[in-house]
């Protein structure tokens, strides 16, 4: 799973200058005063004008490299797209060591996705994980299906250009940046060039870089502004126009695919945006005079989103550079003007800003004290981007924002305010993820079952949300429930439900030979009072009442001593689950435990005890992962009823048993699975691991306690190759148990 932001900050910083941000030098978000002399009138005014192409831009840092080695002096920098990357970080006071580093050690792939980890997903979306549902989210708004402006809402990138641009959160003038600085971005509306001079560097940044289709458009100025490509791909006029007298231009665009690349739908549709961008980056080129410089590196095999290949891109921008070194070496100063020139530049004090107030700008039904609550900035304390980065995290990982952000206001009275930044879902409030369980052994048995989810959230100032969750097959079944807090952080809550659902199982001899088939149904209502723990659990106490019948369809009826029977408890359940990755776990753990006590006061046929627990753990080296499992349930009763019944069977629950073939009141589970990845497919534009594995199971279910013995376990095992595709799980495996019972498997969903 891809790193968070807050995992970021240290990656970032331990290999850049920027490190001395968060390390307690003395620090403010001011520049140093400089001492220096003003520039030499008989100096020309010199231009940095950086084009954009994704991941090939990195050549843009061999070509300062070169720049500062031949001691050629800058004065203006303007950048698009990846340029402005580069650039806007180079003309804030970032050294050219420091980027180069940076290039090294960003996790790009993290970068360019908005998907929070795990961890710091609130703990209501944790539990979408468990009911076999896919990675897709439609949102439905006004009656009609919303498709976001953008595959990435830039979530990730903007929180992290913040943090790069930390040092100059305060500027609004990109005149007053230690290079004065221009952005260029293009208006979605009209197709013009924007060219950005003031407001957040980290914003102007963000929106030169906003592909279209793939980003999210940005908003500054009441301009809705997505990648300066379309329109000025090589800044040269946004250079000229700041009064430049020699532009070094560096153009890294992606050349024209020959007629044998362009054999599908897509490579057919990137030439057509790359003759747009080709086209004004000549007309840009056009505008170079006999005084100015072009450099095009020779970037081969770099593509646009090669962002494995930076340090290789960095490299030919040095190599082009170098080829110039003559004709550029007219611009160099001698070492006593460049050591004047250096230190005439005005660099931010490394000195992190104290802040001083919280100001939230909210753009959503979110109470403003909700989102305050997750803010835990000290007043009056240098601010701790660590700490501010992961209470963003989990403000976005309540997944009702597009959009949480900040920045820092400078304020009259010499103070910082912190400003943070909220904007509800364009795609509205209502989500809908579906869900696909797919299983087949090959022989006779099947089983396949559609879910959806259907969430309304957020329902109230307070994050109320109203979930149903649908489901149609085999295995019929509705649940809604309505969940409301009780306080601004969302610890306390109350939540009613009603529920249905139906199961089959059956009653077999011992080689799988089907004696009896009951179908089952359930209806019933709850309400349960709670508190969340943090984002990784909760506890829950509660009273339901339902009522249930088993229906025979095949057989002979004494499996059931009673076939009807109400149930009237009061409950207790506790959930812990920090597991990284629901699907295929590389770290954390997952523990639940449910006791319920059944009284015929409370309408149940019976009074009874009932107790289930599950448990989880796992544990990674390398690329091998192996997880271990655990799951008991114990009926303290005398009859056995409908309602409190335990299966086993099926893929993973003693793999080459029947599904659902064991039926008792209690049962004892155990399970090792390992795994290893052994490749990331690619399909479209998703990355699909692939993994083989292996599990050892053993357990068995009882009609009663005094049944349970060492010797009636079963023990099975099975052999796998699944892929974690967007929509399921895949798995094609084979299972044995107890050497006799075998079967192969086709299975998409979830496993529990």
């Amino acid at each position: 799973m891809a790193a968070g932001v807050s995992d970021l900050v240290f990656l970032i910083l331990q290999r850049c200058a920027l490190w001395t941000l968060l390390i307690g030098l003395p620090f403010s978000t001011g520049f140093a005063a400089s001492s220096a002399e003003p520039q030499s009138e008989k100096r020309p005014k010199i231009a940095l004008a950086l084009s954009g192409g994704g991941a090939r831009g990195a050549a843009h840092v061999g070509v300062l490299q070169v720049l500062e080695e031949l001691q050629i002096p800058i004065d203006i920098v303007t950048g698009t797209s990846m340029g402005a990357v580069i650039g806007g970080l180079y003309a804030s006071g970032v050294e050219v060591d420091a980027l180069d580093n940076l290039l090294a050690d960003l996790p790009w792939d993290a970068l360019f996705q908005d998907k929070t980890r795990r961890r710091d997903l609130a703990f209501r979306r944790k539990e979408d994980d468990y009911n076999y549902l896919s990675n897709f989210n439609f949102g439905f708004k006004g009656g009609s299906l919303k498709i976001p402006t953008g595959l990435i809402q830039g979530q990730r990138l903007e929180l992290t250009l913040g943090l790069l641009t930390l040092p100059v959160a305060t500027v609004r003038n990109f005149d007053d940046l230690t290079y004065p600085f221009r952005a260029v971005a293009t208006d979605i509306t009209d197709g013009e060039a924007v060219v950005l001079g003031h407001g957040d560097l980290a914003d102007a940044i963000r929106a030169s870089m906003a592909i279209p289709g793939a980003f999210a458009p940005v908003e500054i100025d009441g301009q809705l502004l997505v990648d300066g490509g379309s329109a000025m791909n090589l800044p040269v006029q946004a250079a000229q126009d700041m009064g430049a007298d020699i532009v070094i231009a560096v153009d890294i665009s992606t050349p024209l695919r020959k007629r044998e690349k362009l054999d599908n739908a897509l490579s057919i549709t990137g030439q057509t945006t790359t003759i747009l961008i080709q086209n004004n980056t000549r007309e840009q080129i056009e505008r170079l005079g006999p005084h100015d410089f072009l450099i095009q590196p020779d970037l081969g095999p770099v593509a646009t989103m090669s962002f494995d290949q930076v340090l290789e891109a960095a490299n030919r921008g040095t190599m082009a550079t170098l080829a110039l070194r003559k004709k550029l070496s007219s611009l160099s100063l001698d070492d006593e003007a460049w050591a004047a020139y250096r230190s005439s530049l005005q660099r931010p004090s490394p000195v992190p800003p104290v802040i001083t107030d919280v100001r939230i700008v909210n753009q959503s039904v979110v109470s403003d004290d909700v989102i305050r609550k997750r803010i835990h900035v000290a007043l009056g304390e240098a601010l701790d981007f660590a700490v501010l980065a992961r209470d963003i995290d989990i403000l976005y990982g309540l997944d009702v924002f597009d959009h949480v952000n900040f920045r820092i206001d400078h304020l009259a009275d010499g103070g910082n305010q912190l400003v943070i930044l909220t904007r509800e879902k364009a795609t509205g409030r209502n989500r809908v993820r579906l869900g696909f369980e797919l299983e087949t052994d090959f022989v006779s048995n099947s089983l396949f079952n559609i879910g959806v989810n259907v969430t309304r959230v957020p329902m109230n100032s307070l994050v109320a949300e109203w979930r149903t969750q649908l489901q149609i097959g085999q295995y019929p079944a509705i649940k809604t429930e309505f969940w409301q807090p009780l306080d601004d952080e969302t610890r306390w809550f109350v939540a009613p439900e009603l529920f249905f659902e139906s199961l089959t199982f059956g009653q077999f001899d011992n080689q799988g030979n089907e004696l009896a088939e009951y179908r089952t149904y359930d209806v019933g209502a709850g309400l349960g009072f709670g508190r969340q723990l943090g984002q990784w659990g909760e506890v829950r106490a509660g009273i339901s009442y339902d009522w249930a019948t088993a229906d025979l369809f095949v057989g002979d009826p004494g499996l059931f001593p009673q076939v009807q029977r109400s149930d009237g408890q009061i409950f207790l359940r506790f959930v812990a689950d920090t597991l990284d990755n629901a699907r295929f776990p590389t770290e954390g753990g997952l523990f639940v435990a449910r006791a319920a006590l059944g009284f015929k006061a409370l309408g149940s046929t019976n009074d009874y005890q009932s107790l289930f627990a599950t448990a989880e753990y796992a544990k990674t080296w390398g690329k091998n992962t192996l997880v271990g499992d655990i799951q008991t349930g114990v009926s303290f009763e005398n009859e056995i009823t409908v309602n409190n019944l335990y299966t086993l069977g099926g893929f993973l629950r003693l793999s080459g048993l029947r599904p659902n073939e064991l039926v008792g009141s209690d049962m004892l589970f155990f399970r090792v699975r390992g795994y290893r990845r052994i490749a990331n497919l690619g399909l479209l534009s998703f990355t699909i691991p692939a993994y083989v594995g292996f599990s050892v199971e053993g357990g068995n279910t009882w009609l009663s306690t005094s049944d349970i013995s060492p010797g009636s376990m079963l023990w099975g095992g099975s052999l796998y190759f699944a892929l974690d595709t967007p929509i399921a799980p895949f798995y094609i495996a084979y299972g044995n148990t107890n050497g006799d019972r075998q079967s192969a498997y086709f299975y998409l969903g979830q496993v529990f």
